[in-house]
C-alpha cells in the first residue's frame, strides 16, 4: 500500500511525515481524539487558519504573480493540505488537522454568525473534534452519527466536505439527501455548494467548471476541442442532491464515496435510506464509502433513526466512542458521536478556539432553571432538547404525558437489547381443526402514527410466549379493540389484540414442607392489523383466542366481530357485560349487542381506563438494597411490557390521537385487575419447580403479587421478599 505523507510543522518548520498506510495513520490519529475542552489548543492554533487571515487581511492569498514557479509552489503546497490535512506540533501537543477541516477553515468562506457578515470559520475544539471524529470512522472503515446541538454549522462544514472531494479527487461520487426537498435545493444546502465554488473559482488557482451545473447535480468537467473534436476534460467527479418524500430509497443505487444525510434529526425514514445506501458503500466485504449522518432532534416522531443509531452505533455498524453524557447521571457508554450545547459555546471559548466547558455548565444550568420557573412544561421540554447537555436531554419527551416517559424510555432500550426473546407467527387450522402455528417472514407493524398509505396493514402475530398445551379456562385473557371495515384508503384505524397470561400461585412440595411464589401475569402474544377482507381480520382474532383458549373482552362500539363470534357459535369466549364490573363506571352504552363487550364513549377511556394503564407501569415490583438499606435498584410494572409499539402510543398519547393498541391494552388491564380482585390467582401445585424457574424468561421473574400497589403507596418493600 502506498506510503501517506502528510505536511507537518514543527519547531518553527515545516516538513513532511510519513506513515506506512492507513491502519499506521489510525493509531497516530486515535490518541489525539480527546473531548473538547481537552485539546489545549494554543498559540500554534493561530496556523491552523493562517490562509483565511491572510486572505481577510490583503484580499488575496498569493501576492506573487499568476503561473510564476512561486505562484504553482504556493498553490500545490495547499493542495497537499486539502487533500493530506497537516499535521502541528509543539514540545507539549500534537494536532492532525483533517483534510476537510484545513480546506474549510482556510478557503471556504461562511456566513458568520458572530459578526453578521460573510468570513471564514473560527478555530473552534468542537468542529475540530467533529473533523476528527469523522477521520477515525473512516479509518476504521465505520460509518458517521451526529447527534448535535443547532446551530454548529454542520451544513457548511459537510458542503466543504463534499466540495473538497470533487475539487481534488478524480472520479468521486458524492451524494447528499434529506427528508424534504427545500433542506438540499437552492433554498438549502445548495446554497453552500453555490457560494464555496463561486470563491474558489475566482480566488484560487483550482478553476473547476461544472457540467452539467444545476441544482442538485453537477460534475466536474468541461467541454472542449481537441485536433477539431469535442472532448470533456475535468476530474469528472459527480455530486447530487436528492430528496426521499415520497421514497426513502430515490438515488440511492450505485457506488457512492460520501452520503452526507442533511437534517437527520427529522428524517423518519433514514433508517430505511441507510439499509438500501449501504452496499453502494462496499465492494464485497470492503467498505469504501461511508454514510454521515448528522443533525438536531427534531419532532420525536421523525428522530427514531438517528437515536437508533446514536444510541446503539455498534450493531448499526457507526463507529462509536465512549461517553459520560448519555444522561444527567454521567453514566458512562458508547454512542455515536454527540456534541452538547457546552461544546463551543459563545462567549464561553478562549482565545485559540478552546471550549471552557466548566463555565459553559455552570450558565446552561443557571439559565435552564429560569426556564423551568417561567415556562410551561411542554415549552420548557422543548427548548432543553434544543439545547441539549445530553443525550437524553436530546430525545426526553416534549410535552405534558400522563404516562411516565422515563419509565418508557428505559423499557424501550431493554427491548432494544433484546431482553425479550419473540417470534413472528401465522395461524391456521389444520385437517383436525386445530390451531397450528407457522413462523412467518411477514413483519409486524412498526410505524406510529400508521400511515393511511401504508401497503403493510396486515402485519404479523408476535408471540413472547407460547400457550401451554390444553391450557385451562381462565389461564389466559384477551382483549380486542375491532375495525368496522376491511380495506379502506380513508381510515388508519386497526384492530388490535392483546393475549394476557394471568399471574398464577405455585406451591412447590419440597423435601422440607412447602414454598409458594407468584409468577407474575404478563402480555404473551399481540397483533395489530387489518385485512381488507373483514372476514380474515375475524378470523386471525379467533384463531388466537381458541390457540391460547383466552376469555376475551371486546370493545363493542363496532359490533361486526361480535356478531362474527356469535354466528361461529364462539360466544363462549366473550366475556358477558354483567362479568365486566368496570362497566359500572364507564356504563356500555344504549346500543350494540349488549350481552358482550363494552362501550367506549365520551372520555370514559381517558378518564377510567387510562388510570389502570398508568397505574401498572408505575407499580413498584420490586426493591433491591444495598447491605446499609440504600436502594439498588427498583423493578417498575413497565418491565412486564414487552411491545415496543404499545410503549410508542403511550408515549406520544394525546387525547385525539388514534391509540388502537392502547384502547385494547388499558381495557385488558382493568378487566385483570377486577378479576384478580374477585377470584384471587390461579393455582398450581408442583413437586419441584426449580428447573423452571430458572430457565423462565426475564419478565417472568417477576414472583410478586401483582397490581399490589394501585391506588396507594408503594413503598413497602416487604412486599418483594420472593425476589430472585
Amino acid at each position: 500500500m502506498e506510503e501517506i505523507i502528510i505536511p507537518s510543522f514543527s519547531g518553527g518548520k515545516w516538513d513532511y511525515e510519513g506513515f506506512k498506510n492507513k491502519e499506521d495513520l489510525k493509531n497516530f490519529v486515535k490518541p489525539l481524539f480527546r473531548e473538547p475542552g481537552y485539546y489545549n489548543f494554543n498559540e500554534i492554533s493561530l496556523l491552523f487558519n493562517e490562509q483565511a487571515r491572510n486572505f481577510n487581511r490583503d484580499g488575496f492569498y498569493s501576492e506573487t504573480p499568476k503561473n510564476t514557479k512561486d505562484y504553482l509552489k504556493y498553490w500545490d503546497d495547499q493542495k497537499s493540505k486539502c487533500r493530506k490535512g497537516v499535521i502541528f506540533r509543539d514540545d507539549r501537543e500534537t494536532w492532525y488537522i483533517p483534510r476537510d477541516y484545513y480546506m474549510w477553515l482556510n478557503f471556504l468562506p461562511i456566513f458568520d454568525k458572530e459578526e453578521q457578515k460573510f468570513g471564514f470559520a473560527k478555530v473552534r475544539d468542537g468542529q475540530y473534534h467533529m473533523a476528527l471524529y469523522e477521520t477515525l470512522a473512516e479509518l476504521h472503515y465505520k460509518h458517521c452519527s451526529i447527534l448535535k446541538k443547532r446551530q454548529f454549522a454542520s451544513s457548511y462544514y459537510h458542503a466543504g466536505k463534499l466540495i473538497n472531494q470533487l475539487w481534488f479527487e478524480e472520479g468521486v461520487t458524492l451524494k447528499i439527501g434529506a427528508n424534504l426537498k427545500d433542506y438540499i435545493n437552492e433554498k438549502g444546502t445548495w446554497r453552500f455548494f453555490n457560494e464555496y465554488a463561486a470563491f474558489l473559482n475566482e480566488h484560487t488557482a483550482w478553476y473547476r467548471p461544472m457540467n452539467p451545473n444545476k441544482v442538485l447535480m453537477w460534475q466536474q468537467k468541461i467541454e472542449v476541442r481537441k485536433n477539431n473534436k469535442k472532448a470533456e476534460v475535468g476530474l469528472k467527479g459527480t455530486l447530487q442532491g436528492m430528496s426521499f418524500e415520497k421514497d426513502a430509497t430515490t438515488g440511492v443505487g450505485g457506488p457512492v464515496k460520501y452520503f452526507f444525510h442533511e437534517e437527520a434529526g427529522i428524517a423518519p425514514k433514514m433508517d430505511q435510506t441507510y439499509g438500501y445506501m449501504r452496499p453502494a458503500l462496499k465492494a464485497g466485504m470492503v467498505t469504501t464509502g461511508m454514510f454521515i449522518a448528522a443533525g438536531s432532534v427534531g419532532d420525536l416522531d421523525q428522530c427514531d433513526p438517528l437515536k437508533e443509531l446514536t444510541l446503539f452505533p455498534d450493531r448499526n455498524d457507526i463507529y462509536s466512542v465512549e461517553t459520560n453524557l448519555i444522561d444527567d447521571k454521567g453514566t458512562i457508554g458508547r454512542s455515536g458521536l454527540f456534541i452538547p450545547e457546552q461544546w463551543s459555546m459563545l462567549p464561553y471559548i478562549d482565545q485559540y478556539g478552546n471550549s471552557q466547558v466548566e463555565q459553559a455548565l455552570e450558565a446552561l444550568n443557571e439559565q435552564f432553571a429560569k426556564w423551568k420557573k417561567e415556562l410551561p412544561p411542554d415549552q420548557y421540554q422543548l427548548r432543553v432538547s434544543q439545547n441539549p447537555r445530553n443525550i437524553k436531554e436530546a430525545f426526553d419527551y416534549r410535552t405534558v404525558s400522563i404516562f411516565p416517559q422515563h419509565l418508557i424510555q428505559a423499557q424501550e432500550i431493554r427491548i432494544d437489547n433484546k431482553d425479550y426473546p419473540f417470534e413472528f407467527v401465522d395461524l391456521y387450522k389444520n385437517e383436525k381443526g386445530e390451531i397450528v402455528a407457522k413462523g412467518t417472514d411477514k413483519l409486524p407493524i412498526s410505524e406510529f402514527p400508521f400511515p393511511k398509505s401504508s401497503e403493510n396493514k396486515e402485519g404479523s402475530i408476535v408471540v413472547w410466549e407460547r400457550p401451554l398445551k390444553d391450557p385451562e379456562w381462565g389461564l389466559y385473557y384477551a382483549s380486542v379493540d375491532p375495525v368496522a371495515v376491511g380495506k379502506t384508503s380513508t381510515s388508519e384505524s386497526l384492530c388490535s389484540i392483546y393475549i394476557y397470561k394471568n399471574s398464577v400461585e405455585v406451591t412447590t412440595k419440597t423435601p422440607d414442607g412447602f414454598t409458594s411464589h407468584v409468577e407474575e401475569g404478563k402480555i404473551v402474544a399481540a397483533w395489530c392489523g387489518r385485512f381488507d377482507d373483514i372476514n380474515k381480520t375475524h378470523e386471525r382474532l379467533l384463531h388466537l383466542i381458541e390457540w391460547y383458549n383466552a376469555w376475551t373482552i371486546v370493545e363493542n362500539n363496532v359490533y361486526s366481530f361480535i356478531q362474527y363470534m356469535i354466528e361461529h357459535k364462539k360466544q363462549k369466549y366473550l366475556v358477558p357485560k354483567d362479568q365486566m364490573v368496570f362497566l359500572k363506571d364507564l356504563a356500555s352504552g344504549a346500543n350494540g349487542y349488549q350481552e358482550y363487550g363494552w362501550r367506549n364513549m365520551g372520555r370514559l377511556f381517558k378518564d377510567n381506563l387510562l388510570g389502570y394503564a398508568v397505574e401498572y407501569l408505575r407499580e413498584e415490583l420490586a426493591v433491591e438494597e444495598f447491605n446499609d438499606g440504600k436502594i439498588k435498584k427498583i423493578t417498575y410494572g413497565v418491565e412486564r411490557i414487552p411491545d415496543k409499539m404499545l410503549l410508542a402510543e403511550m408515549k406520544n398519547y394525546q387525547e385525539d390521537l388514534n391509540v388502537d393498541r392502547l384502547v385494547s391494552f388499558a381495557a385488558l388491564i382493568a378487566f385483570v385487575k377486577i378479576q384478580q380482585a374477585n377470584k384471587g390467582y390461579k393455582k398450581r401445585h408442583v413437586e419441584n419447580d426449580n428447573d423452571k424457574l430458572q430457565n423462565s424468561k426475564k419478565f417472568s421473574k417477576l414472583e410478586v403479587l401483582p397490581f399490589n400497589h394501585i391506588g396507594r403507596s408503594t413503598s413497602h418493600r416487604s412486599l418483594f421478599k420472593n425476589l430472585r
